[in-house]
């Protein structure tokens, strides 16, 4: 058993393959691999299906480079030990936007930019590597970031990333090292802000009147002077409509329920499986509830915006 095509070089957060050949008397591919003593390396990967020709079989492993003095592991097979050897780890320089990721191939799927606040920007990626470490994926100059969802099948990484970039970037930047041209290459695109508001508020609006304290102060008014008249005139009929009065003006004074959102949460314009994205809940938060729906649930986020949130993105306490 002995090691076969080992990389040159290797670099902070690189996945890489090692390969083993080895013989076996019985022909037997399918041999149990026992891993022990990596240095600055993470197992990543056993390729269950090995090659072969007219005397060895090969078996890759992955690994990722974890830090700057990397030892491939000791790999025991029944009683054979094969020893793990250093490898050459070469330190990058990389340029002020690199986003921390080594890939053979990175590509952006897609992305959605929403205005925040005055000051700030969100920005919904998508992004989809080739043997890349996009569990380190960062945006240097963001404000505020995290992942919302990874989705890993080896070799191949997909991840859905929020960040909130100052409004005065116009240009969202990064760059990766790739690994197979050993280069920084960059991804790019125009931030370009949409704001949704105004064009589903006909069908997203509060239903909270704003004139609610006015309409109260009335109702209160009429049904303590229907009262009074009921009194004076013995009028059942004004007595009723008074105290009607009186019970809706105490159910809009009821204050609104509320419900705590988790943080992460994708917030969307309508309650409907195809629905943009317009922002995303940057911490658990408590939102007044407007109303629900086939298990969407509406919020207020501020004065002039709402959304719809998913029932499972609801904190359970």
């Amino acid at each position: 058993m002995e090691w076969d095509k080992l990389p040159p070089l290797v670099y902070q957060g690189q996945i890489f393959a090692a390969t083993i050949k080895y013989i076996t008397p019985d022909r037997r591919s399918d041999i149990a691999l026992q891993l022990h003593g990596a240095n600055d390396m993470k197992l990543r990967y056993i390729d269950p299906h090995t090659t072969h020709d007219d005397l060895y079989f090969y078996k890759k492993i992955y690994f990722k480079v974890t830090g700057p003095n990397p030892r491939l592991p000791d790999i025991s097979v029944g009683d054979a030990t094969l020893q793990g050897v250093p490898l050459t780890f070469q330190q990058l320089s990389p340029p002020p936007d690199y986003c921390g990721v080594v890939a053979k191939k990175l590509r952006l799927l897609e992305h959605k930019e929403v205005q925040f606040t005055k000051q700030l920007n969100l920005v919904v990626m998508k992004i989809e590597g080739h043997m890349a470490n996009l569990e380190d994926f960062h945006i240097p100059y963001a404000k505020k970031q995290n992942f919302k969802d990874i989705n890993d099948t080896f070799p191949v990484m997909r991840i859905l990333y929020y960040a909130f970039i100052p409004a005065d970037i116009r240009k969202l930047r990064i760059s990766y090292f790739d690994s197979s041209t050993r280069e920084f290459k960059s991804l790019f695109f125009d931030i370009v802000v949409h704001d949704q508001t105004v064009s589903t508020q006909s069908n997203i609006t509060p239903n909270e009147d704003k004139n609610k304290f006015i309409k109260i102060v009335l109702l209160v008014t009429l049904g303590v002077l229907l009262l009074v008249l009921a009194l004076w005139k013995g009028s059942w009929f004004a007595a009723l409509t008074g105290l009607a009065m009186l019970f809706f003006a105490g159910y809009l004074a009821i204050p609104l329920a509320k419900v705590c959102v988790k943080p992460g949460s994708r917030i969307y314009i309508l309650p409907t499986k195809n629905s943009t994205v317009f922002a995303i809940n940057p911490t658990q938060k408590i939102y007044i509830k407007l109303n629900e729906t086939n298990h969407y649930t509406k919020i207020k986020i501020d004065d002039k915006k709402v959304g719809w949130v998913k029932d499972e993105d609801l904190c359970q306490n």
